[in-house]
């Protein structure tokens, strides 16, 4: 009956207080940002969950205090569970407002995980698989701890790449150590209690959280959720199995891209890519809440099964889910050489450069469509100048494992069919045809690999004429009976972004749209 009261009283509690937050996030223009490759919601983002979650969750404790210290566990134990994490939010805060390098950044978990040793947690003893118990010194338990705690805090970081997956993870763990806790063999009222409260806390955040998301968990949150699990299955008897069956995938696919990373001589917690689990299930076609749920499924039956399992059979249960990672990394592998997409149609997309598609496709059509990139630009002045651009076409379309088809460079073809209107403006009648002579050439193209969609980047430009482009297009649509996909998007803004990410790139962008009689006009 008092869980049923703690729920009924934190749950909305934790709604109006993510609220709150996320308004104070807002005014303090503290936001997350989209790039148009991680990151890939389409607006900017409250970030500060983290605080909300640490402000109700030890709030709720503090009040609970007394329910806390019926076992073995001191006040010493839980003031250091709650300055380890009170390090956290203040090191997030600082990051997701300031942006913090990567050597100040690891300075927050570090302090986190050396308070909780100072506060008197400690591993004595964990069962063997095989039988008996194997014992700890206080120094090899407090480097055990060290780790642990710093691999959990790293794990639900790097796992919080889409909206609602760290925390209803962290959710799915809190509920397993509860129901582990609260059973007649292992009961543990006092850890019982911190984890169901975890547990409704996480609820009522995933509200704003789960996709469409409307806060994010910032880096207070995504380290903040791994460490007070890792906390919670220490002190509730060192139930580390439990943990790691629940998180286990989620941790073996960060043990993976440490290496994958390393193997490139790349720093691990500096360099970023679209290599994690989650990004390469949405790459593959699946929506991100499609993506969620199937971590979410692989967290909930593993953690179900820890509880029905000894010792032994825990050990079995990681080794098995080792074998399914190495098996789901295997699969990928030959899906995406394959270029294997589930549940998508074909979109042949008209590439006029690079810069201008650098955003388009990862926040428009990367997520529907299997996308072919169509390079047809012999309207460009110079064959230096084509090679130029289609290099980095390729590097584009490497980035997001996409097709290419390329037409061969003929300027000379070009310049016959606009004789006549070398002296037009930009925007008018030469401009018109080429337009229209690339766009045939589109849709040929995409009746020739029987696709039934096609798109342009010319529209991302603002110094084209889109509206002229859109009637060619639809046109054509019409007479070939194939789809021109009907997107809305503020073509400044989203060009303004596609040519920013690109410089910070390194991409090549022209100074000018393509012909020579374009770069006339800039003289």
């Amino acid at each position: 009956m008092n869980y049923l009261i703690y729920f009924s009283i934190l749950f909305p509690a934790s709604i109006l207080l993510t609220f709150v937050i996320k308004r104070l996030a807002l005014r303090l223009n503290i936001v997350d940002k989209p790039d148009g490759f991680r990151k890939i919601h389409k607006k900017p983002i409250p970030l500060l969950g983290g605080l909300a979650i640490f402000l109700l969750y030890f709030l709720a404790l503090f009040i609970l205090k007394d329910r806390l210290l019926v076992g073995d566990l001191g006040i010493s134990h839980w003031l250091g569970f709650f300055l380890g994490a009170l390090f956290l939010v203040i090191g997030g805060v600082l990051d997701d407002k300031y942006n913090l390098p990567a050597r100040i950044q690891i300075i927050w978990p570090i302090l986190a995980s050396v308070a909780v040793i100072l506060g008197g947690v400690s591993i004595d003893k964990v069962t063997n698989p095989f039988g008996g118990l194997i014992y700890f010194s206080s120094l090899v338990s407090s480097v055990l701890i060290f780790l642990w705690v710093m691999g959990m805090t790293y794990t639900t970081k790097l796992l919080d790449g889409l909206d609602g997956l760290a925390s209803g993870v962290s959710a799915i763990g809190a509920l397993i150590i509860f129901l582990f806790t609260v059973s007649d063999k292992y009961y543990q009222p006092d850890i019982a209690i911190a984890s169901f409260v975890f547990f409704v806390v996480l609820l009522g955040f995933l509200v704003f959280n789960f996709n469409p998301a409307k806060i994010f968990l910032g880096e207070s949150g995504s380290l903040l959720l791994g460490y007070i699990l890792g906390v919670l299955a220490i002190i509730s008897g060192g139930k580390i199995a439990i943990a790691l069956l629940v998180l286990g995938l989620p941790a073996l696919d960060v043990l993976w891209t440490i290496i994958r990373r390393l193997s490139l001589k790349k720093n691990p917690f500096k360099y970023s890519d679209r290599k994690h689990l989650h990004h390469r299930l949405i790459d593959l076609g699946l929506s991100q809440k499609q993506a969620v749920l199937f971590f979410y499924f692989f967290s909930l039956s593993f953690g179900l099964g820890a509880l029905f399992l000894q010792s032994k059979g825990k050990f079995l249960a990681l080794l098995a889910m080792l074998i399914l990672m190495l098996l789901i990394i295997i699969g990928l592998y030959f899906l995406e050489k394959k270029k294997f997409r589930f549940n998508k149609e074909k979109l042949l997309l008209q590439v006029c450069c690079a810069p201008c598609s650098y955003c388009l496709i990862p926040d428009f059509l990367i997520k529907k469509f299997d996308i072919t990139l169509y390079f047809c630009n012999s309207n460009i002045d110079t064959e230096d100048e084509y090679e130029k651009r289609l290099f980095f076409v390729k590097k584009l379309a490497e980035k997001y494992r996409l097709k290419l088809e390329i037409e061969p460079y003929n300027h000379q073809d070009w310049l016959n069919i606009v004789k006549g209107l070398e002296l037009e403006p930009e925007r008018g009648a030469r401009c018109s045809v080429c337009y229209s002579d690339r766009l045939v050439k589109t849709v040929n193209k995409a009746k020739e690999l029987n696709i039934n969609n096609f798109y342009t980047s010319l529209l991302v430009s603002p110094y084209k004429d889109s509206k002229k482009i859109k009637e060619i297009s639809n046109n054509l649509a019409s007479q070939y009976n194939i789809s021109f996909l009907d997107i809305e998007f503020n073509q400044i803004e989203l060009s303004r972004r596609s040519i920013e990410l690109a410089k910070k790139e390194g991409i090549y962008c022209q100074k000018y749209c393509a012909c020579e009689f374009a770069k006339s006009h800039l003289n």
